[in-house]
């Protein structure tokens, strides 16, 4: 299984909420691979350090980590092509998805929330937890 979790789900991991931060660790214990991009790597300190003033050391070392137990694909441009109901800076963040080939997207975001993407299950934290659950895997 092939996970991306969205930029909001790191930040709240990093000090805010016990539920992503057990997604991370049940990732890096059992056989679901999570996957990022520089995009999302750098969106997570970029809004740590300026937006919530962690310190600048902080919001690197939250990076570096998420680079340690991702694997990191790239992504090209910053935008989907065509037009799209999509936030700009969400684009980004389906394009790691599918770059990765991801199963799930685990997203806060209410609007990625309401979008389909073929071949892409879009769920909240709460959600995917639920769904290790029946599988077995928590």
């Amino acid at each position: 299984m092939k996970v991306v979790l969205d930029s909001n789900i790191y930040i709240s991991a990093f000090g805010f909420d016990r539920g992503p931060e057990r997604i991370i660790n049940l990732g890096l214990a059992t056989n679901f691979r999570i996957y990022s991009s520089l995009y999302i790597i750098g969106e997570v300190t970029r809004v740590l350090h300026e937006k919530l003033g962690m310190s600048e050391r902080f919001a690197d070392l939250a990076g570096k980590r998420i680079t340690r137990y991702s694997t990191v694909v790239p992504i090209r441009g910053s935008s989907l092509k065509g037009p799209s109901p999509l936030d700009p800076k969400d684009g980004p963040i389906i394009k790691t998805c599918l770059a990765s080939r991801a199963d799930f997207l685990v997203t806060g975001d209410k609007e990625l929330l309401s979008i389909t993407v073929r071949g892409l299950e879009i769920i909240n934290a709460a959600q995917f937890l639920r769904h290790l659950r029946t599988q077995g895997i928590m």
